[in-house]
């Protein structure tokens, strides 16, 4: 089941999480593409391309201390917040995406944490 996706934040609280670079299927929007980005086929959207992966599933970009191209990374990646999957995706879906290789349940999990971290520091 589907939850309703959060608004977009321009302040996403990462502090040196990375789980998002790991194993992730970021395509390149129109914007992106001639930028120079080392890419590969989208293995979910015909014809779209994504960054491409170390043989471990990782970002080629993320290295020892983050992204390594955080200044110029592509639109989805400055997009990215682990809290909005949070509330996209009900705990099932969640489990039911990451089974089919579609979503690290990590993300999930961050993104959930972060918003109830929230929820108590606003009381």
């Amino acid at each position: 089941m589907k939850r309703k996706a959060a608004p977009r934040r321009n302040v996403v609280p990462c502090n040196g999480c990375t789980l998002c670079c790991q194993g992730d299927a970021v395509r390149l929007e129109p914007e992106d593409r001639g930028k120079g980005y080392l890419t590969e086929p989208h293995p979910y959207i015909a014809g779209a391309v994504m960054l491409a992966h170390t043989p471990g599933g990782d970002c080629v970009y993320l290295g020892e201390g983050g992204c390594t191209i955080h200044d110029r990374a592509p639109s989805l990646c400055r997009a990215a917040d682990c809290r909005s999957v949070a509330l996209r995706y009900d705990f099932m879906s969640a489990r039911r995406l990451h089974a089919m290789g579609r979503l690290d349940i990590r993300v999930w999990d961050k993104g959930r944490q972060l918003i109830e971290q929230s929820r108590h520091t606003e009381r």
